[in-house]
């Protein structure tokens, strides 16, 4: 019989929606942010471009992350598709690879803010969420960074954040990051050496559309 993936099944078990959604789970990926979300362009087009080329990324992530790609979507803008097309890009990653990858973490998305917060915590107690990345971002395919630099980090904060982004660059590892700042913001809150592993070492994709969410809320 076949199931709603076409798959030959047996009582309606499914094993790409069974590997697919473990490699989600290892990934940290919420079921709602599994979905693929439709990315529309503004009416001036101002994303075009953007757009073309991530979708250009989308459509040979395969490659992308063999050769240890680097993508930094950053925008003065909320809700106009950073995290999403972050996220459409691991979902891509996911559907190339389910067939014959192990169960393990292949790919990880990780919530800058969060881990901060759960890093120090980390320090008096115990915080699984942090263990989990340390254990993972340096051996996970992809890893995305999302929400870089919300806040000037503390020494601690610095630290724990380089040595990850260095184990993955050093290793020719994948990484997308995303943030909400200016450069000079972006710098400031970084300070030199991350910023230059961050910025500099990534390519460089801006976003200028409107806030999504906003209008839709607006309708």
């Amino acid at each position: 019989m076949l199931n709603e993936c076409n798959h030959i099944d047996c009582d309606c078990f499914c094993l790409r929606k069974y590997k697919t959604g473990a490699l989600y789970d290892y990934a940290y990926i919420s079921d709602r942010q599994r979905r693929r979300i439709p990315l529309v362009l503004d009416a001036d087009e101002a994303d075009k471009d953007s757009f073309e080329y991530l979708s250009s990324i989308e459509s040979n992530i395969t490659n992308f992350v063999k050769s240890g790609g680097n993508l930094y979507i950053h925008s003065t803008n909320t809700g106009n598709g950073k995290t999403s097309w972050a996220l459409r890009l691991a979902q891509a990653y996911v559907n190339r690879i389910w067939a014959k990858s192990d169960l393990s973490c292949r790919v990880l998305f990780v919530h800058v803010p969060r881990l901060l917060l759960e890093l120090k915590n980390n320090i008096s107690g115990h915080s699984a969420y942090a263990e989990y990345i340390k254990e993972n971002a340096p051996t996970a395919d992809l890893v995305i960074w999302d929400e870089v630099g919300t806040k000037g980090l503390t020494q601690f904060e610095h630290e724990n954040i380089l040595n990850f982004i260095n184990t993955r660059l050093d290793t020719g590892k994948a990484n997308v990051y995303t943030s909400n700042l200016t450069d000079e913001e972006l710098h400031l809150a970084l300070g030199d050496r991350l910023y230059s592993r961050i910025a500099l070492s990534s390519d460089d994709v801006e976003l200028t559309g409107a806030d999504k969410r906003a209008l839709k809320l607006g309708q």
